[in-house]
């Protein structure tokens, strides 16, 4: 029987790995902490102690280092031969025409409208709104109950926390953080931060 590993750190990972066991009840699924050093780099050791060819692997690692770790560990797997699924719950709701990539999260009663485009890495979780028409590219993190409505262009590794709302049409870029609990009705440059702690934006100037 083919193994289901569900490997990656903190409670991400849990969360991963519970919504993996309970939605495939008949497979063997196994949950693999990957430790961290103090500098933070993976110890890879795990990784080469499974033969790629006697299961499947999914990637479950938080938002921290602005979602970069998710991805590096991502690639380790890669790089070894692993084959990389990706995760969505059975209550979800995937309309025609959508495009998912690998090593995709998709949470419990999240709708995914029509026409879509989730890539690679990214972690949509539960209750969220994905308007037709609208791209997530790879790496982002959408926390619980987001509304993302039609034709939104989400950028690379950003991070839409809960209560946000984006309305039609908005270009997110790149490295940005929603974090105010509001309705975004305008474009957000690369690598803005809506931090909860502060009263203005955070902009950072790229050279």
């Amino acid at each position: 029987m083919t193994s289901r590993w569900i490997v990656g750190g903190g409670t991400y990972l849990e969360q991963a790995f519970r919504a993996w066991q309970q939605a495939h009840p008949d497979d063997t699924v196994e949950k693999i902490d990957v430790p961290q050093g103090r500098d933070y780099r993976f110890d890879l050791g795990v990784l080469d102690g499974l033969n790629p060819t006697q299961g499947v692997m999914f990637v479950a690692f938080d938002e921290r280092f602005g979602n970069f770790k998710r991805m590096e560990l991502m690639q380790a797997a890669m790089e070894r031969g692993f084959k990389l699924e990706s995760f969505i719950h059975p209550s979800a709701s995937i309309s025609a025409g959508v495009a998912i990539g690998m090593n995709v999260f998709i949470g419990a009663h999240a709708v995914i409208g029509h026409g879509s485009r989730i890539d690679y890495n990214t972690v949509i979780h539960a209750g969220v709104h994905l308007g037709p028409g609208s791209r997530v590219k790879a790496s982002c993190w959408v926390e619980n109950g987001v509304q993302i409505r039609a034709n939104v262009d989400i950028g690379t590794h950003c991070t839409i926390r809960m209560g946000a709302a984006i309305q039609a049409g908005i270009k997110v870029g790149r490295g940005a953080e929603l974090g105010w609990p509001q309705l975004y009705t305008s474009d957000v440059p690369n690598k803005t931060v809506f931090d909860i702690r502060y009263d203005e934006p955070i902009y950072t100037h790229e050279g």
